[in-house]
């Protein structure tokens, strides 16, 4: 195995340097029609064209030799669009021209071969070929123009590049259609190509939208997708990707883990439908599925690396969110929790562009917990000495006798009150001939923390996207190489744990030494502690494109991921309190994931009778090898050699890893559009993975999307208040294979008791060949609704999801001898929910724009059934009618006036666990969304992001691992309001230093202590004003200079760090940032 992957590695260095060749082609200019007045008589082609670009500014681009021997140009045209200027100049002549950007690009006509007077042909091979390319007024071509013979049944479909060719007799006309383009009549010319231009009619609703293998329009979409565009990624300085989906989607809840740069990103998608297992969606890019399971072999300050931070969020285009059944069975068992498909930026036909983007920030942690002050502190300590009727002294009570009584230590401040410094530089060359386009970029960004020491996070990334078209438009090839390297500089452990420090804690002694009492840690010796983790990731991939025949096209798509990571961890001896030290050690640790991926694919698209037929046919070949292994390394000689393994002198292994998983699938669909108004879309996909037992390998999965246009029937019509309106259904099942490898096969780990020194093995894990595929039921309707000439958009799902066939470990009798085994259990789970999204022209004017939008979802999870639940382990997890994130706890029922001891609702008078359990709460969300508003005046331009989230959630206090009101650890002001006397009224239970009493440790874990944690956050603000119009004299092409806020306020009764994060970690920064963007 390793001498493929190596091999995979060579070749995809030869595929880079060839593309690195090509990208280094001739490339010129592009497109912006405009109107030209133009009034020649037999004046030469050359003269034209110097009139054209007096009166515009366009460049033109040709080989002189396509201008020998044309017949001069006569004509009169007045204020004439340029791209129709320029039709009626070569429609007689074997000349064709394409515009982008700035530059009008000149070639010869690819002619149809004639037939020679003296063959003889039937009636039937007089019907020639008629040839065509239709562009837009820029001259953009058009794909999927409906191309068909006047009163005829012929009828064709252009491809990505515009082109077309169709049975045609002299005399006859085609009709050229395109929904959001004006329907245009074209007689037939056999003797040359057409060159067809279509005027655009604007409106959100013939925007691209990116689906499982292919492309649609969101008119004529069957499926629910939703879509984040690269100006809305760019409008905010974020690390990861995922972060950008905040509040812009619905359907989808994205929650950051912590504050810190790298950390990762959970993901849910219509609620979770798994007991067990990730609930992560499938992340595609450019075609290519991409392994979003952290690789770490060990954790640091924050958590697992996320592998979307090696996604370079300046790189995406695009991204789109795939929802129900009709949307996401294409890609059948990895489908089932939904699909988010990620596209980079391309290259763009044109002169060379430069552009540069810089921008840098600052970023804090703004809101922190209110404290108890030292002489707070020291009165809550003495009052629970007090109440416990306990002496103490310097021995157990540093704090009450010999520490300073007055000085108080602000320890959030200490762990995250410094300021965060970000700074992102981005550069991109692109151009291209008509022929072949591309683009190369790179950007470096950098990120500190606002913990103490000199730790932060750096990422470097390049991207390289050439694109080639024959000339005849049949041959495509499109490849695309994303490299990043990144490297985390932090800790082993987030300091936040710290918060509570007591207030007096003295971080040196009296001889500068740091200090220690008892087994208490300090946080100043964390900071001598290291973690640095390194992260190189490798994707590429290409599609090769070929026309067979008019309408039948032949597709491979190949793709090829690699993702390397090495971990090490310091702790140094002076880290560890001297009573609980073991000494020195590192851990080091490394891992791996490469994965390559075939997919052949024929598409046929024609049209017939009165409709669009579309049908795709293809298959997967997938294979992936993922490694990791790390060691224990101890027994330095000194502290300086520890970031050298083999200074030690005892290296321990720990549990190492190699999965080698293969997935294989065939797949297709089969769309018709019948007149623009009825649309019905099929799906089938039939997988086999590795990770199942040879019995139960392939799965079926498949769905049905139908959409009904009713704003074209004739009694609704398009053209009063309703300009649109569609009605959409669909059903289908999708998977999941969602868990580790080799389930299916039992497991032999070595005997660590050797008998007479022979080393054994023992059984780790009972096989189970017969456990199957979890499936994903999933129904919607969906209702879209377009108002005064679609200046208001209106889009409703309603989706009701079950899946079945659960995997989970399912617990075992102690007689077994082992704890589980993976099986399916009869469990069904159900999501169902709604989802609302509403865009807006509030106002535009000439130079002024306002631009609204607001998305909300809600979703209802339970678990729908359980057969055998209550004589199951999972009795005391999971509730049949209650949600899969449910929080069980004690039920508070107040403080005993009498006591101070908190008191809870038992059913014997004593409360016991999992018999006295109520449900607290659950940690899903009851609704979430965002509005945003997008103004724009003359060269500013105005956004602001509001999103809000309806849940409840643990408070700072909840859990084991808290300390009671009293302990050696410092509290909240809450404590304030704690009881003090008998005959107290309040919620607060007395001081105490009894930490592991019963009802403390229960007050922890009950109601009292879980609560709203709703909100509603400004999440981002941009400010841009365009200098373009300044710059021009200097050919600087675009200038702009910006300002982005990210998290500025935030709207919450959360008693905690923050409601996003919910726990003592760190909390997302409120982060400021400016920026400049120029290009020649």
């Amino acid at each position: 195995m390793p001498g493929l992957i190596s091999t995979k590695i060579a070749l995809t260095m030869r595929l880079t340097i060839i593309l690195m060749m090509v990208a280094t082609l001739k490339v010129s200019a592009g497109a912006f029609a405009q109107a030209v007045t133009v009034h020649v008589k037999n004046a030469p082609m050359e003269e034209v064209f110097d009139a054209v670009k007096a009166q515009t500014g366009y460049l033109f681009f040709y080989d002189r030799e396509v201008l020998q021997h044309v017949k001069p140009v006569t004509i009169h045209a007045e204020h004439t669009a340029l791209a129709t200027f320029l039709t009626d100049v070569f429609k007689d002549r074997a000349l064709d021209f394409t515009i982008k950007d700035k530059t009008i690009f000149i070639r010869k006509k690819i002619l149809p071969v004639e037939k020679k007077e003296t063959e003889i042909v039937s009636p039937e091979a007089a019907q020639q070929m008629q040839t065509g390319i239709v562009k837009d007024a820029a001259g953009t071509a058009l794909i999927g123009v409906t191309v068909k013979i006047l009163n005829g049944t012929a009828g064709t479909l252009t491809n990505e590049n515009g082109y077309f060719s169709i049975a045609a007799n002299p005399g006859e006309t085609l009709v050229c259609s395109y929904v959001g383009y004006e329907t245009r009549r074209v007689p037939v010319n056999l003797k040359s190509q057409l060159y067809i231009v279509l005027k655009q009619q604007a409106s959100g609703l013939d925007e691209a939208v990116v689906i499982g293998y292919g492309t649609t329009s969101k008119r004529f979409n069957t499926g629910s997708v939703s879509s984040v565009k690269a100006s809305d990624i760019a409008s905010q300085p974020v690390l990861d990707a995922l972060a950008a989906l905040q509040g812009r989607v619905s359907g989808v809840f994205v929650n950051s883990s912590s504050g810190l740069p790298g950390s990762n990103y959970s993901v849910v998608l219509r609620g979770q439908s798994s007991l067990s297992g990730p609930n992560d969606p499938l992340y595609v890019i450019d075609g290519v599925p991409f392994y979003s399971e952290p690789l770490n072999q060990f954790t640091s300050a924050n958590g697992k690396q996320s592998p979307m931070a090696s996604i370079n969020p300046a790189d995406i285009e695009r991204i789109d969110v795939l929802k129900d059944a009709d949307a996401t069975s294409i890609y059948g068992s990895r489908g089932g929790n939904g699909v988010i498909l990620i596209t980079t930026k391309k290259g763009k036909a044109g002169k060379t562009q430069t552009n540069f983007n810089v921008y840098t920030g600052a970023g804090k942690v703004v809101n922190t917990m209110p404290m108890l002050n030292t002489p707070q502190y020291i009165a809550m300590r003495k009052e629970a000495y007090a109440h416990d009727n306990k002496p103490y002294d310097k021995d157990i009570a540093p704090d009450l006798t010999i520490w300073d009584q007055q000085q108080t230590s602000d320890w959030q401040r200490f762990i995250m009150g410094n300021t965060a410094h970000i700074t992102e530089a981005q550069g991109s060359v692109s151009g291209g001939s008509a022929q072949t386009q591309f683009l190369l970029s790179g950007t470096y960004h950098k990120e500190t923390t606002v913990m103490p020491g000199s730790l932060g996070y750096q990422r470097g990334a390049g991207h390289l996207n050439v694109n080639h078209t024959s000339q005849d438009s049949k041959f495509n090839i499109t490849a695309s190489v994303n490299y990043t390297s990144s490297k985390d500089n932090s800790l082993p452990v987030d300091l936040t744990m710290f918060y509570n420090l007591p207030p007096n804690y003295p971080l040196y002694d009296s001889t500068g030494k740091l200090y220690w009492f008892s087994n208490a840690q300090n946080p100043q010796a964390y900071l001598l502690r290291k973690s640095e983790l390194t992260t190189n990731m490798l994707l590429a991939n290409s599609v090769i494109r070929y026309t067979i025949l008019p309408g039948l096209n032949a597709k491979a798509s190949l793709g090829y991921t690699r993702t390397d990571m090495k971990q090490m961890r310091i702790t140094p001896d002076a880290s560890f309190n001297p009573l609980t030290s073991t000494g020195s050690e590192s851990y080091f640790g490394s891992s791996g994931m490469g994965s390559y991926i075939i997919e052949p694919q024929l598409d046929y698209s024609r049209a017939i009778a009165k409709g669009n037929l579309q049908v795709m046919a293809g298959a997967t070949f997938q294979q992936s090898i993922t490694q990791g292994q790390s060691v224990i390394a101890s027994g330095f000689s000194s502290d300086a050699l520890l970031e050298d393994q083999q200074a030690a002198s005892l290296v321990v292994p720990r549990p190492s890893q190699y999965v080698f998983y293969r997935y294989t699938s065939i797949f297709g669909r089969v769309n018709y559009n019948w007149e623009e108004k009825y649309i019905i879309n099929a799906s089938f996909r039939r997988d086999g993975s590795t990770r199942f037992g040879p019995g139960n390998r392939f799965g079926n999965f498949g769905a049905v999307g139908a959409a009904w246009i009713f704003s074209k029937e004739r009694f609704i019509g398009e053209d009063g208040f309703l300009s649109f309106g569609k009605l959409r259904a669909s059903i289908g099942n999708a998977g999941n294979d969602n868990i580790s490898d080799y389930q299916y096969l039992d497991a032999w780990s070595s005997n660590p008791y050797p008998y007479a020194g022979i080393p054994g093995l023992t059984p780790s894990r009972l096989p189970n060949p017969n456990f199957r595929w979890e499936e994903n039921h999933k129904k919607e309707v969906g209702l879209e609704l377009g108002f005064l000439k679609n200046r208001i958009l209106f889009n409703t799902n309603y989706y009701y999801n079950i899946s079945n066939n659960q995997l989970v470990p399912y617990q075992l009798t102690p007689q077994v001898g082992f704890g589980s085994i993976t099986a399916n259990l009869p469990a069904s789970v159900m999501n169902s929910g709604w989802e609302f999204e509403v865009s807006s022209t509030n106002v535009k004017r000439k130079t002024f724009t306002w631009q609204s939008s607001l998305n909300f979802s809600v979703n209802k999870n339970k678990l729908k059934s359980f057969p055998g639940i209550e004589s199951s382990t999972y009795k005391n997890t999971y509730v049949v009618g209650e949600p899969l994130s449910i929080v069980k706890g004690y039920q508070f029922q107040g403080i005993d006036p009498n006591t101070g001891v908190p008191q809870f609702f038992s059913k014997s008078g004593t409360p016991t666990e999992f018999d006295d359990y109520v449900i607290l709460g659950k940690r899903a969300p009851d609704f979430y969304g965002g509005l945003l508003n997008s103004f724009t005046w003359k060269g500013i331009s105005l956004d602001f992001l509001w999103q809000f989230v309806k849940q409840d959630g643990p408070g700072i206090n909840y859990g084991y691992n808290t300390t009671t009101i009293g302990a050696f650890a410092n509290q909240d002001t809450r404590a304030l309001d704690r009881w003090h006397q008998p005959g107290d009224i309040t919620t607060v239970p007395g001081a105490t230093t009894t930490d592991g009493s019963s009802a403390y440790r229960n007050y922890s874990l009950s109601t009292a202590n879980w609560g709203n944690a709703s909100y509603i956050r400004l999440k981002n603000v941009s400010l841009r004003y365009d200098l373009s119009k300044y710059t021009q004299k200097w050919k600087i092409t675009s200038a702009s200079v910006y300002a982005l806020g990210q998290n500025l306020l935030t709207i919450t009764n959360y008693k905690g760090l923050d409601p996003e994060t919910l726990g003592i970690v760190m909390p997302p920064l409120k982060s400021y940032t400016i920026g400049v963007q120029f290009g020649f």
